[in-house]
């Protein structure tokens, strides 16, 4: 898959953005969260979440960014794994168990799901087999944002 590029002009804005991204990635993945700080990555998980929730007339999970516990798992379906690298350094591949990171590659693998790696740099990038990168930005106009998905 090429390139696509999304501007997410505000927060209504962004569900159909991410039933946008839904269609392009039906069956889960792994993707790299890239931008900088408070430019909308975990706010993207969370409407991945709300958006699993509603199909699945399910429970909507407190989604809160991981900065400081590292993963959270939200008990959706299919599975949504949530990293953030942004206080690590990983220079092995064994601290990339440690963090369970593996385990939700493994679930998220079985289950279709989608695991989201913010500040994926701080690892090594080829051992997170990333299926994007998606990249977010600060749009034009205020409250606006840009996505690019590679």
């Amino acid at each position: 898959m090429g390139t696509v590029n999304f501007v997410i002009a505000d927060l209504n804005d962004l569900e159909k953005v991410v039933a946008e991204f839904l269609k392009i990635y039906p069956k889960g993945g792994v993707f790299g969260l890239t931008g900088p700080l408070g430019v909308g990555k975990t706010t993207w998980v969370k409407a991945i979440v709300r958006e699993m929730v509603r199909r699945n007339q399910g429970q909507m999970p407190r989604v809160i960014s991981p900065s400081f516990v590292v993963h959270q798992s939200y008990g959706t379906t299919p599975p949504v794994e949530h990293f953030d690298f942004y206080r690590l350094e990983l220079q092995t591949p064994e601290s990339l168990i440690e963090i369970g990171y593996w385990d939700a590659f493994e679930k998220a693998t079985l289950e279709r799901g989608y695991v989201f790696v913010e500040w994926p740099e701080k690892a090594n990038l080829k051992a997170l087999k990333l299926s994007a990168y998606c990249r977010f930005g600060f749009g034009a106009v205020e409250g606006q944002r840009v996505l690019e998905v590679t």
